[in-house]
């Protein structure tokens, strides 16, 4: 495995504007201050993975460390943050380890990817099983669901460590890359073993906050026009490298025109989970997405229809009631992501509330997305949906 070798003292200096864009998401997506903090510092010690893969030799390579301090610049000591314990991070990377491994039903031993120390019995990286916490994913099966509560779970522990020490958020991501640092010069492998699975186990939420540090940089004007919403509705479907972009392009462009005011990188007014409101989304989503099928994009239903990617085939050619329809999409929605907080909402109209349920709004968002894009997938195979 190669690794690159960089000094953190001689990384760039931060960026004021991405911090402040960061720091609105976590605003918008109304994370409690662990999670907040937990999330900075996964981000820290996640981050560098990525720069394995490029050339040293490269100019692409300097955009790569430029990355590294985008949010804000570590020293990459972690006895710079001496009153944090490693030992409770470790403890918890373990442990999350370990659930992924439940939910995925993979039963190889996590411990062979991991550093025994010479003379020792002491297993780089390894610590107790918390059984409160596995046994939550005990029954779990991979879906969205089960992704999204560990990583929220994982993330609110982090923080609540972090929280205690009153971390600001940019010393959390600093602490997050230098135990990274810390325990390389243990385990190279097993260190990136550990957490390069964690950063592979992210939901379309997190994927997206966790990627925007290298959006920013490789493609800041992409970063600049597109809202979050936006952003977890590219990675939902995979982006433009993915099986799914030859369908989902035309859901993605009729959001574009659903979203944003005309011209403008802006949402649209009525949309309230851009704002600090407990009014719902769900149903303007719904009926939005419904309209697809009046749009000449329905011209594309022949090759959606062949994707082998429509969940109710009873959909397809079908004449069905605006209810039935939003029906058979919840039941949609219920069965390939194991989620049904949503029903209430939708239940109750439009003045009903998007927070039952929901871990933080920046799932609540994601949920949108999916009720968008099951909704717009659907509605272009269906012959007529009806009043």
């Amino acid at each position: 495995m190669r690794v690159q070798y960089f000094e953190p003292q001689q990384l760039p200096k931060p960026s004021k504007e991405f911090k402040n864009s960061f720091d609105a998401y976590l605003n918008l997506c109304e994370f409690k201050e662990e999670e907040k903090l937990g999330i900075l510092f996964f981000l820290g010690a996640t981050i560098p993975e990525r720069i394995n893969s490029a050339d040293a030799l490269d100019d692409e390579y300097k955009l790569h460390l430029q990355v590294l301090s985008l949010y804000s610049k570590s020293t990459g000591d972690f006895s710079d943050y001496g009153d944090l314990n490693d030992g409770y991070f470790s403890e918890w990377i373990y442990n999350a380890n370990l659930a992924i491994s439940k939910i995925m039903g993979d039963e190889s031993p996590i411990d062979e990817n991991l550093r025994t120390l010479p003379n020792s019995t002491v297993i780089v990286g390894k610590a107790n099983p918390i059984k409160d916490f596995l046994d939550i994913f005990e029954e779990k099966a991979y879906n969205l669901n089960a992704i999204q509560n560990l990583n929220d779970v994982l993330f609110s522990k982090a923080g609540l460590h972090l929280k205690e020490k009153s971390y600001s958020y940019s010393r959390a991501y600093e602490a997050g890359f230098a135990y990274r640092f810390m325990m390389m010069q243990m385990d190279v492998k097993g260190t990136d073993y550990l957490l390069s699975r964690i950063s592979s186990f992210l939901s379309p939420l997190y994927q997206t906050l966790f990627y925007s540090p290298f959006l920013f940089v490789f493609n800041q004007r992409a970063f600049k026009a597109n809202h979050l919403f936006s952003q977890i509705l590219n990675n939902f479907y995979g982006g433009p490298e993915s099986k799914l972009f030859p369908i989902a392009q035309s859901i993605h462009r009729y959001h574009q025109f659903i979203f944003y005011k005309e011209e403008s990188i802006e949402l649209k007014d009525f949309w309230n989970f851009n704002k600090k409101s407990i009014e719902g989304s769900a149903i303007h989503v719904f009926f939005n997405a419904v309209n697809i099928s009046k749009t000449n994009l329905k011209s594309n239903a022949s090759l959606i229809k062949q994707s082998g990617e429509i969940f109710d085939k009873n959909i397809i050619d079908s004449k069905i009631s605006t209810n039935d329809f939003l029906n058979a999409i919840l039941h949609v929605i219920k069965s390939k992501y194991s989620n049904s907080v949503f029903f209430s909402e939708l239940n109750e109209g439009w003045n009903a509330k998007w927070d039952k349920g929901w871990n933080n709004k920046g799932e609540y968002i994601q949920f949108l997305v999916i009720l968008f894009y099951e909704t717009c997938l659907h509605a272009l195979v269906t012959e007529e949906i009806y009043d």
